[in-house]
């Protein structure tokens, strides 16, 4: 087991006191004029140690047990192999494979002639696989328990420009033999199984300039491919056809050079350029199917109006104050709840305890003041020491706000956290916040990155929110997409707009607690009706969520 040390942490973060004091801030007190304003809080709790820099918003917590926040992998010790391999030395001989490839994985032999596949990572074992043949074609499969899963094979593809991903150990080894470096995942094809990207180093992830998928040829192995495309970039996928082979040893054993499959790798769709036969059931079910391809936004009313859809542009606006923010929160949370989306988040105008109440409280439907009453402990044992917040942590990802961010950035970031963690959604809230470098007229800047974030909503097949806010208010009128600031193509580039409204009551002038949804925008009939509409939801204060109003 990975030994776990609190104070370790806490020297990593940079904080050095041992009990409930203040000190100088990690993040932000070199940058200050007052260097030696102690403005950082640190809070010796019962179960961990909380911070905030009462400066610049810096926020979190060490748990004084890795196991209430981290996750705590299990390390095997090693595996035992007998010293007589001739049974599995004879076994692959008949697949094609030689002692020396086995050797190079350091494959074992186990009782009962089990195989043995050693999982390495930067030259530790984190995983032992093991295959028992159960006669007749069936086979069982174990691995140790809460083990780190990673690629089988990854420490033989650092050097290499090309990642080549299989289905399974014996096809590694399989193209190994003929000196062709690859990966296997460990645990099947669906996406949720894929824990092993999200183990990846972003620096290991980016190095490769296209990633091949030679999955076996049959329904688990379309389902895994398909999978794998959908969490890389499509113009870097490259597709291997075994054509009468099942996969990469039966290939090898049919006495094929398996250079010449990884070569003719296809790209997925080549240059951009795709066929109406290629979308044949996009196209029959958009004209004649019912179009399951949607996903609903957790309000009956407004489902009426728009449907969800990956791939695509919504711009989101409105007066400061008026509900933007809480609108789009809550969106995300419906979908999370739902779907299981993950969502990257920039929520620049946010601190990170803030924000995270705000989801917990919306993902909960209790007010953060509720639990506060019951007690300080209890409250932290519900909010930060619970199941939610790891749930929490893994569907709502963000960008740091300690530094400035501008579109390319983001658009790299979002490529590398759909690959390793397959999120669904990218928020941008607001664009006033971005760091915005341009040197002409701002209207052809805005126009420029929303084209990029077009493109980059289709390529990774995800939906991007983008909140803009309006020109200066012109009293209570209600703006309009023109009205955002700097260019009419906040309009003209989105595919959803929508404006969020809270009214003034005539009288007492205080806003309403209820947010008008107006629907200025619907590009065309697959996402909705393009006439708009508007719906009122109502804020219910007890749960902190918005909800239909009437049938």
């Amino acid at each position: 087991m990975v030994t776990y040390d609190y104070r370790q942490k806490l020297n990593e973060i940079g904080i050095t006191l041992d009990k409930t004091g203040k000190q100088t801030c990690p993040q932000c007190s070199e940058k200050r004029r007052n260097k030696l304003d102690k403005c950082l809080t640190v809070s010796f709790e019962r179960d961990a140690i909380l911070y905030y820099c009462h400066h610049c918003g810096w926020t979190g917590s060490v748990f004084y047990e890795e196991s209430k926040f981290h996750k705590q992998y299990n390390r095997p010790a090693g595996f035992k192999s007998k010293e007589n391999k001739s049974p599995l030395i004879k076994y692959f001989a008949k697949r094609g494979i030689s002692e020396n490839t086995l050797n190079k994985y350091n494959i074992g032999l186990g009782n009962n002639n089990t195989i043995i596949f050693p999982y390495y990572k930067n030259g530790i074992l984190v995983n032992v696989k093991t295959r028992t043949n159960l006669g007749d074609g069936k086979k069982t499969f174990t691995q140790t328990k809460d083990s780190e899963k990673t690629f089988f094979g990854v420490d033989f593809v650092k050097d290499d420009k090309n990642l080549i991903i299989v289905e399974g150990e014996i096809d590694v080894l399989s193209l190994a033999e003929q000196g062709i470096n690859s990966v296997s995942v460990p645990q099947g094809g669906s996406d949720k199984k894929l824990e092993c990207l999200s183990n990846c180093s972003n620096e290991f992830l980016e190095k490769f300039k296209t990633f091949i998928i030679a999955t076996d040829n049959d329904e688990v192995g379309y389902s895994l491919r398909e999978n794998l495309i959908s969490r890389f970039p499509k113009d870097k996928c490259k597709i291997v056809k075994w054509g009468k082979y099942k996969d990469a040893n039966e290939a090898l054993v049919a006495g094929e050079d398996l250079h010449t499959y990884i070569n003719n790798a296809e790209y997925v769709g080549t240059d951009g350029i795709i066929t109406f036969k290629e979308k044949w059931d996009e196209i029959y079910n958009e004209l004649f199917g019912d179009d399951k391809n949607f996903y609903n936004t957790g309000w009956d009313n407004l489902d009426k109006i728009i449907k969800i859809k990956t791939g695509y542009l919504m711009v989101v606006s409105g007066y400061p104050s008026r509900g933007k923010s809480t609108f789009v929160d809550n969106l995300l949370v419906n979908l999370t709840k739902k779907y299981g989306f993950k969502h990257l988040i920039a929520s620049f105008e946010n601190t990170m305890g803030n924000y995270y109440k705000t989801i917990y409280e919306m993902y909960n439907q209790q007010p953060f003041w509720k639990l506060i009453n019951e007690g300080k402990d209890k409250a932290f044992e519900k909010i930060l020491c619970t199941d939610d917040f790891f749930f929490i942590s893994e569907h709502f990802i963000l960008f740091d706000n300690n530094r400035m961010w501008n579109i390319d950035d983001i658009c790299k970031c979002a490529e590398l956290e759909v690959i390793k963690h397959g999120i669904k959604t990218l928020v941008i809230d607001p664009y006033n916040r971005l760091q915005n470098d341009y040197k002409d007229r701002e209207d052809k800047y805005i126009g420029s990155i929303l084209a990029k974030l077009c493109t980059l909503a289709k390529r990774l097949d995800i939906l991007i929110i983008f909140v803009a806010h309006p020109k200066k208010p012109d009293g209570e009128t209600i703006p309009t997409m023109y009205s955002i600031s700097g260019s009419g193509d906040w309009y003209n580039m989105s595919d959803y707009g929508i404006i969020v409204h809270r009214e003034r009551d005539n009288f007492t002038q205080k806003l309403s607690n209820n947010p008008i949804i107006h629907i200025q925008k619907v590009k065309n009939f697959s996402i909705g009706d393009p006439s708009g509409g508007k719906i009122e939801l109502f804020y219910n204060a007890n749960k902190r969520i918005l909800e239909d109003i009437g049938g």
